[in-house]
């Protein structure tokens, strides 16, 4: 119980007995209840509720509103004004820096000197100008065979000018070739008494032949990268030779093409291009023999279009043999690339002939040894059909697989050259051939320090006269390697094999016999090049490191292990 409301109820209670009068607590005996209180009082208020119904005017009437309305077109004049902004400059990787002279010149066994040099202008776009010197020659002797010693050299400058859109180019060049007719073994003569007593007098001077040319050429064209403008070029060449036995040959050679992209008219491919070419070689060849002038005149014209990642072309060939006899031939040209997949496989495919006449220059270049009074004549490819695959394998490495077989009227071959008295130097024999070509390639590229790159040709012929093909072989295969390390030190190797060729011999009643001259011959080559810094830096070459002979031609050996070093400047 509260103490407190029990204090304050007795002290109301004894308060209120004071002023009550004793006579009426006198009348009667009262009946007091005892009262216990519990708990304190807490006064309670009862919630009210409120009407919530609102009041609602049920209007019977619907009214819809209806609306016309036009619209008056209006163009409001707007002027806007470029106002001219500031080219924006790149900021990219520094140009690397040119060097107008480069030197490079060496020493080697054999008694081998070498120089080349080199000399060009800088940076223009008004012009280039430059200028080749070359100089390599050998004292080199040959086991059991006549003086093989040999001397190139080489002048050449050339230039180009820039006239907007177009250029000009030209050049002017001196080459001087000397060799000696070593394909002789003094032992096959001795006991021949009309040859021996010719050789035993004979020297140097005797068996040296020396090849002078002159090259001149000049050129316009244009070299806008718009495809759907006229693009042109047209150039003029002349060629000079002479060699010490009065033989001579004249050239004279235009080239132009013309052509544009168009609008296909069949609304089929992406792109159309037409294209026309013409082109006219004239030779005059003068020997103590004969004398000859013949020409051939072609005209191509032709189309090419692609579709997505299809390209394909046609076109013709339409060309004029001009000789003691004119002759017209038309040779049919498509071709086709398709990509199979981006990147890593694209098939091609070719159809094509062409007609070319045999040049002295050029037969001079394949085989130095040849009797420059041998006739010359026309090669007429009457049909080369090609198909392959090429494309990566990855992003390092690539690869390229193709098949040609071709149909060949008056294929031009070496054979030795029976009419001279030592047998030492070659003339042409031409036959029609049928030729079956697979060649392989592997290309693969780490980055700036490995390059390497493996080469696969296999040959098959069927002849229609000759027994062989001659000192042609049916597989040849090639390896090349370069690996630079830090820039300062580059190793390269250089790794070539043949099958076994044959030459043409004769047996005693006369008849031509195969003669083999060499079965699969290896021919490796190393090098290493230390660079000193940018522009000086030092090489060492070693050549035909199994020191072993190859006879390209018949009766014509090579020089065996061969060393040279020497260095190389830029200025």
């Amino acid at each position: 119980m509260n103490i407190k409301l029990i204090f304050r109820i007795s002290v109301v209670f004894a308060f209120s007995m004071l002023f009550v009068p004793a006579s009426l607590l006198g009348q009667r005996t009262m009946d007091i209840d005892e009262i216990r209180v519990v708990a304190p009082y807490e006064p309670t208020v009862s919630d009210a509720f409120k009407i919530n119904d609102i009041p609602r005017i049920d209007d019977t009437l619907v009214v819809k509103p209806s609306f016309a309305y036009s619209i008056m077109p209006r163009k409001l004049p707007t002027r806007f004004e470029l106002e001219p902004i500031t080219a924006a400059r790149l900021r990219g990787e520094p140009l690397s820096k040119l060097y107008q002279g480069h030197v490079r010149g060496g020493f080697g066994t054999y008694t081998t000197p070498y120089g080349e040099a080199f000399y060009n202008t800088l940076r223009s776009n008004d012009y280039a100008l430059g200028l080749h010197l070359k100089h390599l020659s050998s004292k080199s002797t040959i086991k059991d065979h006549g003086y093989s010693g040999y001397s190139d050299n080489l002048a050449r400058v050339y230039g180009r000018k820039y006239l907007g859109d177009n250029t000009l180019d030209g050049g002017l060049g001196y080459q001087r070739d000397v060799i000696h007719y070593y394909g002789f073994r003094f032992k096959d003569f001795e006991d021949d008494p009309v040859v021996w007593p010719v050789l035993d007098e004979m020297n140097r001077k005797d068996i040296r032949q020396r090849v002078s040319q002159i090259n001149a050429n000049v050129g316009f064209g244009s070299h806008h990268p718009d495809s759907s403008r006229i693009g042109y070029y047209t150039g003029l060449e002349y060629n000079l030779l002479t060699d010490r036995y009065d033989a001579s040959e004249h050239n004279i050679r235009f080239r132009g093409n013309i052509g544009r992209e168009v609008e296909d008219p069949f609304d089929f491919a992406d792109q159309v291009y037409v294209e026309l070419k013409a082109s006219t070689d004239f030779y005059h060849n003068n020997t103590p023999r004969d004398t000859s002038n013949v020409a051939v005149i072609s005209l191509k014209p032709g189309v090419s279009a692609r579709l997505n990642r299809v390209k394909f072309n046609a076109g013709l060939d339409l060309s004029v043999q001009s000789d003691t006899a004119s002759y017209f031939r038309i040779y049919p040209q498509f071709g086709l690339e398709a990509g199979v997949i981006e990147k890593y496989l694209t098939i091609h495919g070719k159809f094509s002939g062409g007609l070319h006449r045999y040049s002295l220059r050029e037969m001079l270049h394949e085989n130095p040894f040849m009797n420059t009074q041998a006739a010359l004549g026309f090669r007429n490819t009457k049909t080369e059909i090609t198909g392959g695959i090429k494309g990566a394998f990855s992003d390092k490495i690539s690869y390229n697989l193709s098949l040609a077989s071709a149909r060949i009227e008056d294929y031009a071959l070496f054979v030795t050259d029976t009419t001279t008295l030592l047998n030492n130097q070659f003339t042409l024999v031409y036959d029609h051939i049928r030729r079956l070509h697979l060649r392989g390639e592997l290309f693969s590229q780490f980055g700036s320090r490995l390059h390497a790159r493996l080469a696969a040709d296999y040959f098959q012929y069927s002849l229609d006269e000759e027994i062989e093909a001659w000192h042609l072989p049916a597989l040849q295969l090639g390896l090349n390697l370069k690996y630079n390390m830090q820039d300062k030190i580059v190793l390269s190797a250089d790794v070539f094999a043949r099958d076994k060729t044959y030459g043409r011999t004769f047996d005693e009643p006369g008849n031509p016999v195969a003669t083999e001259l060499h079965g699969m011959f290896v021919d490796a080559n190393f090098g290493i090049e230390y660079r000193y810094t940018r522009i000086l830096s030092f090489f060492l070459n070693f050549r035909n490191v199994q020191n072993k002979s190859l006879e390209r031609w018949t009766n014509y050996p090579s020089q065996k292990f061969h060393v040279m070093g020497g260095l190389t400047w830029s200025f």
